[in-house]
């Protein structure tokens, strides 16, 4: 029997579940199949991660990054255990998918940069794609309390630069993945160096130097 009244996202989505009837969400027979985010409430993709973990009492409210800590304390994982690892690289995945949801993919879509730019304080509202892109660019925010926000109701910080970010970053520990499969065009203008903000220069030639390169490349392993 189900022990949430939340209904099941990848039933609603695609009418199969891989936990059949072992699911901890409804699975609701009357609800109709959809190809976007159901209007109702429903299992989301970090729902769908935490309840393949069915010992670990997951706080829905709560920071996904905190929850996903707790889970491997609770289970004594260290950093370097295959079951974390493998735990850690689907929790990026829902991570990702979930921002998704919440804010879009389509980088042509305005509705999408006008929902981004209100939850990230943007004012006044820009009325135009290029407008916004820009804006956008030029905020540093964490992406991890952009996908919290929805569900722990706190505003999302914004940082003067890339280097105060990057402290809170460190601190907190929410760092969100790049180079991800699921990765939209939008979740793109909020990627920041995380690892080494502010580094980058450029040489007249327009080439990077040598230092630089070997940098970044350290760094692209853990932007948030």
């Amino acid at each position: 029997m189900p022990s949430s009244s939340r209904v099941c996202y990848s039933y609603s989505q695609t009418a199969t579940c891989r936990f059949g009837s072992q699911c901890r969400f409804e699975h609701d027979e009357g609800s109709e199949v959809t190809n976007g985010p159901s209007k109702t409430q429903t299992q989301t993709p970090l729902d769908d991660f935490f309840a393949t973990y069915p010992t670990f009492d997951y706080d829905s409210s709560a920071s996904a990054s905190s929850e996903f800590y707790r889970m491997c304390g609770q289970f004594c994982w260290d950093k370097e255990d295959k079951e974390r690892e493998k735990a850690h690289h689907d929790f990026k995945d829902a991570l990702v998918r979930q921002f998704n949801e919440i804010y879009g993919t389509d980088v042509n879509d305005l509705t999408s940069w006008h929902n981004l730019c209100e939850i990230v304080r943007i004012s006044p509202i820009p009325d135009t794609l290029k407008s916004c892109r820009e804006a956008v660019k030029a905020t540093h925010v964490n992406i991890v309390d952009l996908v919290d926000t929805k569900v722990t109701r706190e505003p999302v910080t914004r940082f003067v630069s890339e280097a105060k970010l990057s402290e809170y970053t460190k601190a907190t520990g929410k760092f969100f993945p790049t180079d991800n499969a699921y990765a939209g065009g939008l979740l793109r203008y909020l990627l920041r160096r995380i690892m080494n903000p502010g580094q980058g220069r450029v040489s007249r030639s327009g080439q990077k130097t040598q230092k630089t390169q070997k940098t970044q490349t350290r760094g692209r392993r853990r932007r948030h």
